[in-house]
């Protein structure tokens, strides 16, 4: 669902104007086959187009992605394109699948919010809405086929981990130092929670709180380059299944690899068990998806049961942000539960043994 008002033609026209200053050499420039697709998202615009010129009598043509930055309330309190550029930069230069990112822009005045253009790439991304588990191509897949897109998957998500992130000069996503990475990034997403509720208490976000607090494991490992949105529908696969792009790094961090398979693993059972659904016969199970990653990345997986909590916690969050975020732009009621009552925090009191949220569960995701 996207959240932007911006009318597309004066969209496009600011982008044409706003490409033409990139390229002061070139002339005839032209941005056209615009669109802005209808999943484009709660946390930034995506803005799909082609665009052409000449310099010196030579023709260049692009397919590119514009990714614009929330102009209003959001999903997230402080975006940050610039840090994703930087991320995505990097990887893209040691060969990782990450669409190539060709311009930043932090001034605001050209789109009315900060932006980056990508190169754009192709493929099949498994939808959110309605999800993967529901209907679409995922579903028509064998099997061994839905099998395969899986392991593609977590081996994609093992490879990142895999990443000299120090040596790519992403030292800049670590915390002060002396400071837990593990500490830092239940710090942060405490600041979200307690922005994104205003005046509400959540009680089962509260509940996952406390129950991380309890049951801290020792987890002294070093961090790896953790993507922060771990899941097949934030990849794109091509026609071999294989993984052609990963996309979306706007919670990119570093901490520990548990942290990613758990967000996958509960994310493809907010998909089922959440709102209702059996898995695609061919999902690996748990223990199939643990058996992969360590034999894709060499690691052992020791916490996942924390870190799933963990998940859970921090998509709680999320869905109470989307649903106040929902009542204040009329999407929703103002006595709308969603932010309090939807599948993550079912799930998350589930997996802590807490009461669950009374009532009827609402979510913005069908499962048409």
């Amino acid at each position: 669902m996207a959240l932007t008002n911006k009318d597309p033609q004066e969209l496009r026209d600011s982008l044409r104007r706003w490409l033409a200053a990139q390229l002061p050499e070139a002339t005839d420039v032209v941005v056209d086959d615009f669109e802005i697709p209808s999943a484009s998202g709660m946390s930034n615009t995506t803005v799909l187009f082609n665009a052409s010129w000449s310099t010196d009598g030579t023709l260049t043509s692009r397919q590119l992605v514009a990714r614009i930055a929330p102009d209003g309330p959001a999903i997230f309190k402080d975006p940050d394109l610039g840090k994703e550029a930087v991320v995505m930069t990097a990887l893209a230069g040691i060969g990782q699948p990450v669409p190539a990112v060709r311009w930043v822009e932090e001034d605001p005045a050209a789109l009315g919010a900060p932006f980056l253009v990508m190169e754009r790439a192709h493929g099949n991304v498994p939808a959110d809405d309605p999800p993967f588990t529901a209907s679409g191509w995922v579903l028509e897949l064998s099997p061994e086929q839905q099998s395969r897109l899986c392991t593609a998957s977590i081996e994609a998500l093992a490879a990142i981990h895999d990443v000299d992130w120090k040596g790519l000069g992403l030292g800049f996503l670590a915390p002060p130092e002396g400071t837990d990475v593990f500490d830092a990034e239940v710090c942060k997403w405490r600041e979200l929670y307690d922005w994104a509720r205003g005046a509400e208490v959540n009680p089962t976000i509260e509940a996952g709180f406390a129950w991380l607090h309890a049951h801290r494991p020792d987890d002294r490992r070093e961090p790896v380059l953790n993507w922060g949105d771990a899941r097949i529908g934030n990849m794109m696969f091509g026609d071999d299944l294989a993984v052609n792009a990963i996309l979306d790094w706007e919670m990119v961090g570093l901490g520990h690899p548990d942290i990613e398979l758990a967000w996958w693993l509960f994310l493809v059972r907010h998909h089922t068990e959440g709102i209702g659904l059996p898995a695609p016969a061919g999902f690996p199970t748990r223990d199939q998806v643990v058996a992969i990653y360590e034999k894709a990345s060499g690691r052992t997986v020791d916490h996942l049961d924390y870190y799933e909590v963990w998940a859970g916690v921090r998509l709680a969050i999320l869905m109470h942000r989307a649903g106040n975020l929902m009542i204040d732009l009329g999407l929703l009621p103002p006595d709308a539960v969603m932010r309090f009552n939807n599948p993550a925090s079912q799930l998350l009191a589930k997996l802590i043994g807490a009461e669950p949220p009374a009532g009827s569960v609402q979510t913005f995701i069908g499962n048409r």
